[in-house]
This record gives C-alpha cells, structure tokens and sequence, in this order.
C-alpha cells in the first residue's frame, strides 16, 4: 500500500506502469485543479474535484492544464477482492463524495501531514484502517456502478455491509443475514443470483480474506492455522484451507512461508 501527495502546475507526461503495479487499484481525490487522462487513441477523459477509483498497470496519457494536487492510495487488487466480486476495470469518477469518501480524504491528509516518523504499530493501524475504508467505498458505490442499477442493488449492498462487518462469526449464516436486512431468505437469495452470487459464497469469501489478512501480518505468527480459522469464522483449518484455495490459490502455510520469502 503506497499514499501519493502530488502537487503540479500545467504539465502533460506519459504515464508507463511498471508489472509490480499491474495488481493495484488507486484511488485519487482530486483537492483542487483537474486532471485529463486517455488511453491509446480514446478520446481525452475529464475529471474535476472528485474521487477517482481506477486499476493500475495501464499506460496512459495524463495532463494538468492548471494547479492541481492529486491526494492517491494504491491497494492490492487482491486486498480488495474479499470486499466486492468485481474490480473497477476503467477509471470511474464520483462528483458525489459520501460519508465514507470525505472520511477517506480527510484520514489520507492527516496521515501525510504528520511530522512524526510512523511506529510498525502506526503502518499496521493506518494499513488497516485504510484497507477497511477502501473496501467500504467498493461496497457503498457498486450499487450505482458495477451492478448498472439491477433490483435489488440496495438490499444487496445492505446484505453485503452485514457479510463484511460479521464474517468472523461462525454463527453468521444466510438466514441471519436476511433477518440483519429484513428480507426473507428467498428474495435476499434472489437478489445475490441477479448477478452471479450466493449469500453463503460471499460469506466465505469474506472470512478467506480476514484468514489471508491475518496470515500474512506477522503479528498473528503466535496463532495456529486452527487458531487463524476458528478467528475468521471457519469451524475448523480444513473449511479454511480449501476456501483460501478457492480464493487466493494458496494455503494457509504457504501464504505465511512465502511472505518470509519476500521480507
């Protein structure tokens, strides 16, 4: 996870993402100013004081014609795939900025305005929270974008709020999930298959990303991968291994071995 403070005057470069960016999802406010962006011959893209969610490892052209400061995060598309089924595969401005894109903003500007060095206790806490906030904003606005306005958006979006928030709870199943929403099981089920989804799917999805984000903090090294499943709401290491496969293609031992690796 990299915070990006940029401030520039009128100017017009090439953007040529190196491969390592290729598995990143940036999202930019736009403070002041404005900023144009294409890609190949597509016509000039526009956008103003805005947030701007959009995947990395795409080359493109990019130009300021006056002042502006950009304020970015760039996020592992892999961090983010436990929150949504489906990642941005173009830029996408929002004029509106909601609740959790102006706490976003506002979180960002603290962090890159403090004079103090940051403690291993502060990256793992701003990490953290920034993720969360991330993955929120993929959940509150892919009702309007990448559902294209189908039934149900709203309930969905509601279901999967409650999904994110319990996941660790092995209690949590569909039915409780529909009683959180007030629906019945039969049109929350409903509204999950209008796009490709079940209740039961996302749950466990979710748990594998709370299992994969625990496994890979070497904070959590003192847990057993038992330990690490029944904290992410698995009743045992096996339902958490074969999920982990599903999701990420790694097991549990594996994930914590190859992050040894790359320190």
């Amino acid at each position: 996870m990299t915070i990006l403070d940029l401030t520039a005057d009128a100017a017009e470069f090439d953007v040529r993402p190196s491969p390592e960016h290729a598995d990143l999802v940036t999202f930019t406010f736009i403070e002041h100013g404005a900023v144009l962006s294409k890609h190949a011959d597509e016509p000039w893209l526009s956008f103003g004081v805005s947030m701007v969610v959009s995947p990395e490892g795409i080359e493109r052209r990019v130009r300021f014609d006056s002042p502006t400061r950009l304020l970015s995060v760039r996020v592992p598309s892999s961090e983010l795939a436990g929150f949504v089924s489906d990642l941005p595969l173009r830029p996408i401005a929002h004029d509106d900025q909601r609740m959790l894109d102006r706490a976003l903003n506002a979180f960002l500007n603290a962090v890159m305005s403090s004079d103090r060095p940051s403690s291993a206790i502060d990256k793992y806490a701003i990490e953290h929270l920034v993720l969360e906030m991330c993955g929120a904003i993929l959940l509150d606005r892919m009702g309007s974008v990448w559902t294209h306005g189908a039934p149900g958006t709203a309930l969905r979006d509601r279901a999967l709020a409650v999904i994110a928030q319990q996941c660790e709870d092995a209690e949590l199943t569909p039915a409780r999930v529909a009683r959180a929403v007030q629906s019945s099981l039969r049109q929350l089920q409903a509204v999950f298959a209008e796009v490709g989804l079940t209740i039961a799917t996302e749950i466990r999805r979710h748990r594998a990303r709370l299992a994969r984000a625990t496994l890979i903090n070497s904070r959590f090294d003192v847990l057993t991968i038992a330990q690490v499943a029944h904290r992410s709401g698995f009743g045992n290491p096996m339902s958490l291994r074969r999920a982990l496969h599903d999701v990420y293609g790694i097991g549990p031992k594996e994930l914590r071995r190859t992050r040894d690796q790359s320190a």
